[in-house]
């Protein structure tokens, strides 16, 4: 179907951005660090919409609808899942997150505040939330659900891979924290 391959290109070329020998690249040929994360943010805003877009243009059908008290749970839900991604935004230097600001180190941030403390990817968990919670779906809108929760996860093992070489301390992290859910009972 149309929606992987667009998601595929689209996370081909977001995670293609976001490698080490894209970015050495474009220092050695004179990028600043918060340059290029301003780049990698105009990229980012650019490719979505040209994604979102692509999809929308998808033809649809609906595929169920969801009545009753189970709407409500949904509904809520959704609201867990956007107030659980927006939190992860709360100890995020905006400004440095989308290359306004120079950082005050040269790699990415190890943060282990707010929602950090309890699931190491909150803004991945709570979009999956929002998308695939919804009471009413079709079918493009489902498959786009489950093909951006694969990205995620996808995603978040070459994050993870990327944190463990420039912070030591995070193995531990991951024994610790959930990726996705709190762990109920840590391995300490």
């Amino acid at each position: 179907m149309l929606v992987w391959l667009y998601t595929l290109a689209f996370a081909f070329l977001h995670s293609l951005m976001a490698t080490n020998s894209i970015k050495v690249k474009l220092y050695d040929k004179g990028l600043a660090t918060h340059h290029y994360r301003l780049l990698y943010s105009v990229f980012g805003i650019i490719t979505t919409g040209f994604w979102l877009w692509a999809i929308y243009q998808l033809a649809d059908a609906p595929l169920y609808q969801v009545d009753g008290f189970m709407v409500y749970i949904l509904y809520a839900t959704q609201i867990v899942g956007l107030m659980i991604a927006m939190a992860a935004f709360i100890p995020i230097d905006g400004a440095v997150f989308l290359g306004l600001r120079k950082a005050e180190q040269s790699n990415d941030p190890f943060i282990v505040q707010g929602v950090f403390k309890y699931v190491r990817h909150p803004m991945y968990a709570g979009f999956m939330l929002v998308l695939l919670a919804k009471p009413e779906q079709t079918e493009i809108g489902l498959h786009f659900a489950l093909a951006v929760s694969l990205y995620f996860i996808i995603g978040s093992k070459l994050e993870e891979k990327r944190m463990l070489a420039e912070h030591p301390n995070y193995a531990e992290y991951q024994q610790k924290v959930g990726a996705f859910l709190p762990k109920l009972f840590s391995r300490s």
